[in-house]
Order: structure tokens, then C-alpha cells, then sequence
């Protein structure tokens, strides 16, 4: 992969003394890299949580049937397994490049078919409701890589496969000069941690025949959503 594997390898976290769901959730999403520093972070974690009950509603009116089972790319501390599980749903899943951030991933959900391995090394032959990755797919190094992962997910899933935070390739240069303007010494600090942009048109190519639905991300206290989508590719009907 690229250098961005250098900064999740450093990631830890601390939940004993987290009592609430909440709680739980803002410090595991911190450890996936949003532990920026915000004016307000109450207000800034706390609208991470409400964009995941939105998420959560959404996926439940697209599904076709119950949702029994989760899998996730790049599962990271294990923010989302998490919330699945404290929703009854048992059969739990995932891979993660980042040795630290896999165990935390393990001791929240206490499940066992959760590895320490890249997105390319995705099984298929474990098959699971929804397969999703979150905020993973802009790290990736290139297109080809990308839709290597997003194919074996497709072939993973028997319902429906989400990809979180897609950062829009519309809105790239924007993005970049916003970044730019905003962060001192930028090219200095991010050199060899590029991002990777997407079209829409990308994602149906690969989808094919699977009906594609989209949704803006929605989050008033995170200034990439402006930048970025997410989408649900639905089972074959």
C-alpha cells in the first residue's frame, strides 16, 4: 500500500472508561483518524453518531430482507461492527491493514473472523449480508487496486454491499485547494498520503447490472462531506 498504512499502524485507543454507547463510539472513531481538533467536539462527534443512525435507517428501507450478518473492508477499531452489535446483529466480519486497530476490532465485538490483512486479500468464499467499507476507498493507490477490492466485496455480499465517504471526483481540485489553503505547510505534511477520487460512473461500471443508490453525506461538523458520497449497490433483484 502507501505511507498512510505508517499512520494507522500508530493508532490506539482507550475505552474503559466509556460507559455509553456514545462514549464508546466517539473514542473508537477517534482512533480511525478523526481526532482532529474542532471547536466544539461534543457537537463534531456527536454529529459522527446521528450520520450513523442515518445510515443505519437507510439501509434498513433499501434491505429486501433482514439484515442477519456484517462484513467490513478496512474496519479499523471497530467503530461500526460495534454499532451492529449492540443492534443483536452476532455474525460480525472484517479486515483491517492496521495490526493495533484489528485487535480493538476483536476485543469490542468478540468475534473471530476478524483479520490483520490488506483489502486485496479479501475472502470471498464467507458470505454476508452487507459488506461495506467506510472511509476507506479514497486511501487506496489506484483505480485498478480499487476495483479489484470492490468486486470481490460485490461477490462477498447476498444483499447489499456500502461504500462510505466516497471522496467525488467532481470535487477534486476544490478539495485540494481548500486543503491546501487551510492546512500549513500541506505538500510538506502530506507528501507520499494522497487521496483517491471516484466517479459515479465508476461505480455502476462495476456494479453492473445491480441497482446503485446514492446519498449525500450528511454532516453539518465535517467539512468533507461537502466533497464526498456514499453509496448502496443493491442485490440482483
Amino acid at each position: 500500500m502507501n505511507e498512510w498504512k505508517t499512520i494507522w499502524n500508530g493508532k490506539t485507543v482507550d475505552i474503559s472508561n466509556a460507559e455509553s454507547e456514545f462514549a464508546i463510539f466517539r473514542e473508537l472513531k477517534k482512533a480511525d483518524g478523526f481526532d482532529v481538533a474542532v471547536g466544539d467536539a461534543e457537537a463534531y462527534y456527536r454529529s459522527f453518531y446521528e450520520e450513523w443512525m442515518d445510515f443505519y435507517d437507510k439501509l434498513n428501507e433499501l434491505a429486501t430482507k433482514k439484515i442477519n450478518s456484517v462484513y467490513e473492508v478496512g474496519c479499523g477499531s471497530g467503530v461500526n461492527l460495534f454499532m451492529f452489535k449492540n443492534r443483536g446483529i452476532e455474525r460480525l466480519g472484517g479486515l483491517d491493514y492496521s495490526e493495533s486497530l484489528i485487535q480493538n476490532a476483536k476485543d469490542v465485538t468478540k468475534c473471530d473472523d476478524i483479520v490483520n490483512k490488506e483489502a486485496s486479500q479479501l475472502s470471498e468464499e464467507i458470505k454476508y449480508d452487507l459488506v461495506m467499507a467506510e472511509s476507506v476507498f479514497q486511501y487506496f493507490d489506484n483505480l485498478e487496486y480499487a476495483e479489484q477490492v470492490l468486486r470481490k466485496m460485490l461477490n462477498k455480499s447476498t444483499g447489499i454491499v456500502y461504500l462510505g465517504e466516497i471522496h467525488d471526483v467532481q470535487y477534486e481540485e476544490e478539495l485540494m485547494e481548500y486543503r491546501k489553503r487551510t492546512i500549513e505547510n500541506y505538500d510538506e505534511k502530506y507528501k507520499g498520503l494522497s487521496k483517491l477520487f471516484y466517479s459515479k460512473e465508476w461505480i455502476e461500471f462495476i456494479a453492473g447490472d445491480r441497482n446503485v443508490v446514492y446519498t449525500k453525506k450528511d454532516n453539518r461538523e465535517y467539512i468533507n462531506s461537502k466533497y464526498c458520497f456514499n453509496c448502496f449497490i443493491l442485490a440482483k433483484s
